[in-house]
């Protein structure tokens, strides 16, 4: 093969491969920075031993998509952690509900330091997607009223 043939074929494939090095990098940063699920926290809870934090969210993952109240627990002090790509926070989610109108309404009370009551009206039982009863030493207890 022609020694300048050979130049210009390993100058493209070289060419290439950085361009495809840069889309890809390219795309995890969109990714992170563009998730497709969005979560907002509505309403926060300390227990009363300060041990455990409770919080009240909301999410959407797509235009289409329902909006979900969801609650999810972690250590008092800890910060949310949310998915790398997917924006989620799905550690200590212990409770999901979809919400198809305006009355779902999630309260969250702490009835003792290790015992969470979620009270739910306009829940309805179709809608519950999530309902754990213990997370870690954190008992729930679930009023649900249609």
């Amino acid at each position: 093969m022609d020694p300048f043939a050979r130049k210009m074929l390993l100058g493209t494939v070289a060419f290439g491969s950085a361009m495809a090095l840069m889309a890809g990098a390219l795309w995890v940063v969109y990714a992170h920075t563009h998730p497709r699920c969005s979560d907002q926290v509505l309403a926060q809870l300390d227990s009363p031993d300060g041990k455990w934090t409770a919080a009240l969210m909301e999410r959407r993952c797509g235009e289409d998509a329902p909006f979900l109240l969801h609650v999810n627990l972690r250590p008092q002090g800890d910060a949310l952690k949310l998915g790398f790509f997917s924006g989620r926070a799905d550690e200590g989610e212990v409770f999901v509900v979809e919400e198809d109108t305006q009355r779902v309404t999630p309260t969250l009370q702490w009835t003792t330091p290790e015992e969470l009551a979620i009270r739910c009206s306009g829940c309805r039982t179709a809608l519950v997607r999530k309902q754990d009863e213990r997370w870690r030493s954190v008992g729930l207890r679930y009023r649900l009223q249609p």
